[in-house]
């Protein structure tokens, strides 16, 4: 096989189902064999309580009539039942296996909990982190799209906000959450203005970049020959010549807003994944975070590919 050499598509296909095959199988024997030790240590209980109660018997063979031996007995045979109950229960909880997932992940949040049965966590939980992460994603694209076409076409703008942006951007988001906390609150403007903060240096200097570097001076030429205005010329090239690597960029800024919101909602939220996330974290019990992880897995790669959708639909001419 030469250097970026291309594969047949059908090929892809396979090589990809094999590798998500050979994850599943790998995770599958990690999950039983550490289910197999748990229930194993567990097991390592009841010798010694079989030898003690052999012991007791023999002693109540020569002396039966002994009531504390007779209770002796009862004790530790409920106790030996007790164990052998515990080895038939006994789930290693940080690594569950599938069975475990389904019944004590998939099952639990979407089944009716609390005391009236009327908290679905499932639902819950993913209204709250899509309201969030929508309303984050709207607001700082919108910002950052208008920003970055406006420092592109007018140099004044772009030598006015660019040393900023550019600082900003090397800021960690993360790090900036106790400030979000202490000057915006913990109510849903924070989560917003949070996402917003993290995309719109990184995103702005990306649209401002390709309205530079992708729209060739002859289409503006061109534009203004015809009579164009500036707002005709923003709209009718710029934008529309830049529309694709916007969208790629939109793309690039999915996995960092979901951590940032996450980690937020980690900290102080009263309902969303990542609070969910915590409580199971503190209980070390990770049936509903694997569960989680895969749900928050499979929204990105939906978003991803709604938006490539979108870019082959709205751009056909910008190829793959």
């Amino acid at each position: 096989m030469l250097v970026g050499q291309p594969i047949p598509l059908t090929q892809r296909i396979l090589l990809g189902a094999t590798c998500i095959l050979l994850l599943i199988g790998a995770y599958t024997i990690w999950s039983e064999t550490l289910s197999y030790r748990k229930r194993e240590e567990v097991a390592n209980k009841l010798p010694p309580l079989k030898s003690e109660l052999q012991t007791i018997e023999a002693q109540l063979a020569s002396n039966p009539d002994d009531s504390d031996l007779v209770q002796a007995k009862q004790d530790l045979q409920d106790r030996i039942s007790r164990v052998e109950r515990d080895v038939l229960a006994a789930k290693d909880r940080r690594v569950p296996t599938w069975k475990t997932l389904y019944t004590d992940g998939l099952l639990r949040v979407t089944e009716g909990q609390g005391l009236k049965k009327n908290e679905y966590w499932l639902w819950e939980d993913s209204k709250a982190t899509a309201s969030r992460l929508i309303s984050g994603m709207l607001a700082g694209v919108v910002l950052s799209l208008g920003l970055g076409i406006l420092m592109g076409a007018y140099s004044p703008i772009e030598a006015f906000f660019l040393p900023t942006l550019s600082f900003l951007a090397k800021i960690p988001p993360t790090a900036m959450l106790v400030v979000f906390f202490i000057l915006v609150g913990v109510g849903e403007d924070m989560y917003v203005t949070m996402i917003v903060f993290g995309m719109l240096p990184t995103l702005a200097i990306a649209v401002f970049q390709s309205a530079k570097k992708d729209v060739p001076e002859s289409l503006i030429y061109k534009a203004y020959t015809l009579g164009g205005s500036d707002a005709e010329l923003i709209w009718n090239v710029i934008f529309k010549q830049i529309l694709p690597r916007m969208i790629d960029a939109v793309r690039l800024q999915l996995g960092p807003a979901m951590v940032l919101l996450v980690a937020a909602e980690w900290m102080v939220a009263g309902e969303g994944f990542g609070y969910r996330l915590r409580l199971f974290y503190q209980r070390t019990d990770m049936s509903v975070p694997y569960l989680y992880l895969m749900i928050l897995g499979v929204a990105g790669l939906t978003m991803d590919y709604m938006l490539i959708f979108f870019r082959r639909y709205l751009c056909p001419w910008f190829g793959e």
